[in-house]
């Protein structure tokens, strides 16, 4: 049996009415904020350090058409990784964030899969291959 049933549903809901109308103070989001506050703050510097990363991110030069097809095709056969820089920008005028990974491969479009990206060949702007780092036994 619920303390309501003792004293009837009316007057349970008028008790309960009168607590939080007279008697409960709601604290607002001060009750919340250790629980969010610092996953909220580590996406929002994670969000700033991506933005300053693609901020300082230095324009390479153009490469030829040829010389980006020859470093894609090396990286391919060799297993190796590239990082790519585009030709495109972002809303604010920034260039793209550059990709990195292993080619895949290629497909019939003239578009090259790098990583899990697939990119147009014509988007890219420069190709630098990835030096194999030692490995350590």
């Amino acid at each position: 049996m619920t303390y309501a049933d003792e004293i009837g549903q009316e007057a349970f809901q008028k008790l309960v009415a009168d607590f939080f109308a007279h008697h409960y103070h709601d604290r607002g989001m001060v009750k919340w904020q250790g629980y969010y506050l610092s996953d909220h703050t580590a996406a929002l510097n994670q969000q700033a350090a991506a933005k300053t990363q693609l901020q300082n991110q230095p324009l390479l030069s153009q490469q030829s058409t040829e010389l980006i097809r020859q470093q894609l095709a090396t990286a391919y056969r060799t297993g190796q990784s590239v990082n790519v820089q585009l030709q495109t920008s972002t809303i604010d005028g920034q260039l793209a964030a550059p990709l990195g990974g292993k080619v895949q491969g290629y497909t019939e479009d003239d578009e090259v899969v790098i990583g899990e990206a697939t990119v147009p060949i014509a988007a890219i702007r420069h190709v630098t291959l990835v030096p194999f780092s030692p490995s350590y036994s």
